[in-house]
């Protein structure tokens, strides 16, 4: 077998990965491991318990590990220096080979943009937008920002719930299903998604499968009117008129439309591309680009 790349995209609440086997450009094997990589959200060692995880899945089924030469990462949180440099020492420690380390937004950047004009809008478990010049907004985490993520809109239905058994707050039909998906008999069981390491991600989980109720319809429009009004501002600070659309949320028809709606005098297109995939299929391009 030829050398084999390695790519990794790490998001909020997954970490994809596939092998490349770079004579015949083909990919031979896939996985996905249930645990976000995202760097402002995990210590060293849950990223160290995630890399482990991939490496011995590949061992499984591959003899040895001698036969990758390169291990190219998309990971979130990726966009501070200081983060990206640990994590890229952590990568080279686990796997010992060359290491390209990027941002989510900058990798759809490279794919999508090049030198065409345009504005890249990621909206997963967080949110985040950039354009080909490489300005971006939102990107500010779970604490400060990241409207129309998954994270940020979960939680104010969290709030809202809290305010219900508050009195303060009328019922909403989303509130049953928040307590199925977390199974918590009392309420204040729901307190507890506090104290796991994985609180973001274990949040913005419930997102893929939030009914549309009156709520959930009224958190989604706030979010996104926020959200797109930063994305609105580039686009007219750049004379950009083409945004495309990237993350687990547009999946979400309602989502979508709505994001959409807000920017209707925009070109808007949902791109659904394997992140893992293209950077391997890319790695060349990757190499010898500065990131």
């Amino acid at each position: 077998m030829s050398k084999l790349v390695l790519s990794i995209d790490g998001g909020g609440t997954t970490t994809k990965f596939c092998l490349l086997e770079s004579q015949n450009n083909k990919i031979v094997y896939e996985s996905i491991v249930e645990y976000g990589l995202n760097l402002t959200a995990t210590t060293i060692k849950q990223q160290l318990i995630v890399l482990n995880e991939i490496k011995n899945r590949i061992n499984h089924f591959f003899e040895t590990q001698n036969d990758i030469s390169t291990v190219i990462c998309s990971v979130s949180g990726a966009g501070n220096e200081k983060r990206k440099k640990n994590f890229e020492n952590l990568v080279r420690a686990v796997f010992k080979v060359h290491v390209i380390v990027l941002s989510d937004i900058e990798a759809l950047r490279f794919l999508l943009l090049r030198e065409k004009p345009g504005i890249i809008v990621i909206c997963g478990t967080g949110s985040i937008a950039i354009s080909h010049n490489g300005t971006r907004v939102g990107g500010w985490g779970h604490l400060f920002g990241d409207e129309a993520g998954a994270f940020r809109i979960v939680l104010e239905i969290i709030e809202r719930y809290c305010d219900y058994i508050d009195g303060i707050h009328d019922y909403d039909p989303v509130f049953d299903s928040l307590k199925f998906f977390y199974g918590f008999s009392s309420p204040y069981e729901l307190t507890n998604l506090q104290l796991r390491k994985d609180f973001k991600s274990k949040i913005a989980s419930f997102a893929s499968s939030i009914p549309l109720t009156d709520l959930t319809k009224h958190v989604i429009e706030s979010q996104v009117n926020r959200f797109t009004l930063k994305v609105r501002q580039l686009a007219k600070k750049e004379n950009i008129k083409d945004i495309y659309l990237f993350g687990g949320m547009f999946k979400n028809e309602y989502f979508k439309n709505t994001f959409q709606q807000k920017l209707e005098d925009f070109n808007t297109e949902v791109v659904d591309k394997k992140l893992h995939v293209e950077l391997a299929l890319n790695v060349k391009f990757f190499a010898e680009e500065p990131h």
